[in-house]
């Protein structure tokens, strides 16, 4: 399998400077509360092997809200306050309590990528935030200092670009090819096996799993799994379907089995997640 860069969305082809990101971001739960804001920032040209997108949250509630996510497999570099963290990929669903006013700005990388500029395994940081160093070419204390003093979230970007681009993070063929693979996963809802996708990579099954082991931090079973089950949530939050149809569709052929696997991941069976998706489009309160 070619260990090209991925072609560019059209939106932001050729770009000079980060640009808003505007369709729908999958694996969020459940609608947002009144008071929470959120966005993404396409990344520019030079920068879309490494980094998915830019994204931030501002809140401002009155009542508590839990934030509900099926997360990608991708690393994030977060700045909170004058904190700044490495978050590693989050196996189980990621819950984030928001209480009065705050925001987090955020760097998504892209599968695999993270490990240009921090060269251990993908592994150790699965499950993981620990303190941003100086991966960034400066210390993480003076770039959260640096972000906190702008006026936007479009200049975030861009200062964080030119820390990147400092940095002059290199694309290892392994890597992109544990890129590629997984970018295959998600864009193909047919694809649902592990030996499926170790014959697309011309790889077994077990050189597949160390791949993903050494530059993802997950194995290939679980992006299988986590990419269907956001689809299903995805398509079962729209209410345009019927539970069996979308389990059947995304090769389920046992409705049990589905339901076992959705409730492990989401916390609650498919037909309780309808409910409370429903009701939150009502009245901005899952719970």
């Amino acid at each position: 399998m070619s260990s090209s860069q991925p072609i560019a969305p059209a939106a932001c082809r050729n770009a000079t400077a980060p640009r808003p990101k505007l369709e729908p971001s999958p694996g969020v739960l459940y609608p947002l509360a009144p008071g929470v804001e959120v966005g993404r920032l396409w990344p520019s040209t030079p920068l879309e092997p490494f980094v998915e997108h830019y994204w931030w949250v501002r809140w401002d509630v009155e009542a508590p809200f839990v934030s509900e996510v099926l997360s990608y497999p991708s690393v994030h570099v977060v700045f909170e306050g004058h904190a700044a963290r490495i978050v590693g990929i989050v196996r189980a669903k990621f819950s984030r309590r928001l209480e009065g006013r705050g925001s987090v700005f955020a760097i998504k990388f892209r599968p695999g990528m993270f490990r240009s500029l921090r060269p251990q395994p993908a592994w150790q940081l699965t499950d993981r935030t620990i303190e941003l160093g100086t991966e960034l070419g400066a210390p993480a204390a003076e770039i959260a200092v640096a972000l906190r003093a702008l006026p936007s979230e479009l200049d975030r970007a861009k200062l964080l670009e030119e820390r990147l681009r400092a940095v002059n993070p290199r694309e290892a063929r392994e890597a992109a090819l544990a890129r590629e693979l997984v970018e295959r996963v998600r864009n193909d809802s047919e694809l649902q096996s592990v030996a499926a996708l170790a014959s697309i990579a011309g790889l077994s099954p077990r050189a597949l799993q160390r791949l993903f082991r050494a530059y993802v931090g997950i194995g290939p079973k679980w992006v299988v799994r986590r990419f269907r089950l956001q689809e299903a949530a995805d398509r079962l939050q729209k209410g345009s379907e019927t539970i069996a149809s979308v389990a059947q569709s995304l090769g389920y052929f046992d409705q049990a089995h589905f339901d076992h696997d959705f409730k492990a991941v989401v916390g609650s069976s498919p037909l309780d997640y309808v409910s409370k998706a429903r009701r939150s489009a009502s009245n901005g309160d899952p719970r």
